[in-house]
C-alpha cells in the first residue's frame, strides 16, 4: 500500500542552510518526492507531528495541500489497487484534471508534437496562429469557457485591427482544428464546439504572377557571377524550370537527388515523389552551385534538429526573397518578386500555352479532379510532363 509522508529532505540544504519540505510517496520499498515549494531550518519543523513550527498560516496551507494529495492518492488507489510504482503514482497525482487544461496549454502541446514528428511546416502555422490570436484574447482558459460568442467577439477584434478575411481564415482554421482535437481526445464534450454555427470566410484573391514577357526578361537578365544577386537569380530560374519547386525542397537537393539524368525528391510538405527530367538548361544553372552538400551551402541537415532546421530554412527563404525583390524592382516588375511567384507563374504560363488544368496540376503535385484523366496520367505522366516542361523552358528562353 502506498503512503504519503510530509518531511524535510535533509540531504539537500540550500545556501541558507534550509532544507526542502517535501511530500514523500512510498510504495514497494521505493520512493518519489513532490516538492511543497517551502524550505525550512530543522528547528522550524516538528518531525513527530509533521508540522511547521512558528508559522501557523504556512502550516495551515501545507496541511491543506497534504489533505489534497492524500485524497488524490486514496482515489487513485481505489481505481488502481495494484499500482505500486512511486514515480507512476506521482505522475498520476500531479496530472492536471482534464477540465483544467487550458486552450493555450493544449495548443502548445500540439505544436510540440508536430515538431517531434518532423511536421515543421504545420507546427509553424499553428505557432503563428496561436501567437496572432493571443494578442486579442486570453486563451489561458478551459475549452468550455470559449463559446460561439467569444469566437464572434474575437473575429470583430481582428477585423478592427486590420486583419484580412483570409488572414482570419488561416488563424481560425488552426483554432478549429485544435477544438476538434480537444473533442476527439475527450478534453471537452462535443456540445462545446463553437464552430457549429460559424463558417470560416474566404476572400477570393488574385495569384501574384509574372507575365510571359516579364518571365522572359528575368531569364534574359545578364548578371555576372560576381554580382551579389547572381546566386539568387539562379535560384529563381531553378524554381521555375523545376516546375515551380518549393524553395524548401530546392534548398535540400543534393547529389543523391540526381538519378538517371532525372531530379528525384520527395516534397517535404506532402511526401509526394517528384521526378523531373534534367534538361541542359537546368544542368547549366545547377553547375553554378559548387557546394558538395546542398544548395543551402555546406550544411548537413541530417545532423541538426528538426526545429533548428526549420529556422535555418526560414532564414534562408527571407534572404532569398530579399534579393529576388531587388531583382524584380530593377526589372520594373509590378509584382513583388518572391519564391512563390515563380510557382504561380509557371502554372499561369503553362495555361497560356494551352496545357490542361489536369496536366498542370500533376506537374505541380496538386490533386486533379478528373478520374479518367488521372488514370491516363498515371501511365504517361512523365513523358507528357517532361515534354510540357521543356516546352515552357524553351518558350521563356526565346528572345
Amino acid at each position: 500500500m502506498a503512503t504519503l509522508t510530509l518531511l524535510l529532505e535533509t540531504r539537500k540544504a540550500n545556501k541558507d542552510g534550509k532544507y526542502p519540505l517535501v511530500f514523500r510517496i512510498g510504495a514497494n520499498k521505493k520512493y518519489a518526492f513532490i516538492s511543497s515549494g517551502v524550505h525550512l531550518l530543522p528547528s522550524q519543523f516538528n518531525t513527530q507531528k509533521s508540522s511547521i513550527v512558528g508559522n501557523a498560516e504556512l502550516n495551515a496551507k501545507i496541511k491543506l495541500q497534504e489533505a489534497e494529495y492524500l485524497q488524490k492518492l486514496h482515489l487513485l488507489l481505489l481505481d488502481n489497487p495494484y499500482l505500486n510504482d512511486p514515480q507512476e503514482i506521482k505522475k498520476k497525482m500531479l496530472q492536471k484534471p482534464v477540465d483544467d487544461i487550458t486552450i493555450t496549454e493544449f495548443w502548445e502541446e500540439h505544436i510540440e508534437s508536430l515538431y517531434t514528428s518532423g511536421r515543421n511546416g504545420g507546427a509553424k502555422v499553428y505557432k503563428m496562429s496561436l501567437s496572432a490570436l493571443s494578442k486579442h484574447i486570453d486563451f489561458n482558459i478551459p475549452f468550455k469557457s470559449f463559446t460561439y460568442r467569444e469566437l464572434i467577439q474575437l473575429e470583430n477584434r481582428l477585423f478592427k485591427h486590420g486583419v484580412s478575411i483570409n488572414g482570419i481564415g488561416v488563424y481560425f482554421r488552426s483554432l478549429r482544428a485544435i477544438c476538434n482535437k480537444a473533442i476527439n481526445t475527450d478534453i471537452v464534450a462535443a456540445e462545446f464546439y463553437p464552430f457549429r454555427k460559424y463558417k470560416i470566410k474566404k476572400d477570393k484573391t488574385t495569384p501574384r504572377v509574372l507575365s510571359m514577357s516579364e518571365m522572359k526578361a528575368y531569364f534574359q537578365l545578364d548578371l555576372p557571377p560576381s554580382h551579389p544577386d547572381y546566386t539568387y537569380w539562379n535560384l529563381g530560374k531553378l524554381i521555375f524550370m523545376l516546375r515551380g519547386i518549393n524553395i524548401t525542397d530546392l534548398l535540400q537537393l543534393n547529389s543523391q537527388s540526381l538519378k538517371n539524368n532525372r531530379i528525384i525528391y520527395k516534397r517535404s510538405k506532402t511526401g509526394k515523389l517528384y521526378s523531373i527530367a534534367m534538361t541542359k538548361e537546368i544542368e547549366q544553372v545547377l553547375s553554378t552551385f559548387q557546394s558538395s552538400t546542398t544548395l543551402l551551402g555546406k550544411v548537413d541537415l541530417a545532423q541538426i534538429r528538426s526545429r533548428r532546421k526549420t529556422e535555418h530554412l526560414i532564414q534562408k527563404r527571407k534572404v532569398i526573397n530579399g534579393h529576388l525583390k531587388k531583382i524584380g524592382v530593377s526589372l520594373g516588375f509590378k509584382e513583388e518578386l518572391t519564391t512563390y511567384v515563380f510557382r504561380y507563374s509557371y502554372a499561369n504560363i503553362a495555361k497560356q500555352l494551352g496545357y490542361s488544368k489536369d496536366l498542370i496540376a500533376e506537374a505541380l503535385g496538386h490533386e486533379y479532379g478528373n478520374s479518367v484523366t488521372g488514370i491516363y496520367l498515371e501511365q504517361f505522366d512523365l513523358e507528357l510532363i517532361d515534354t510540357m516542361n521543356d516546352n515552357i523552358i524553351q518558350t521563356v528562353l526565346q528572345i
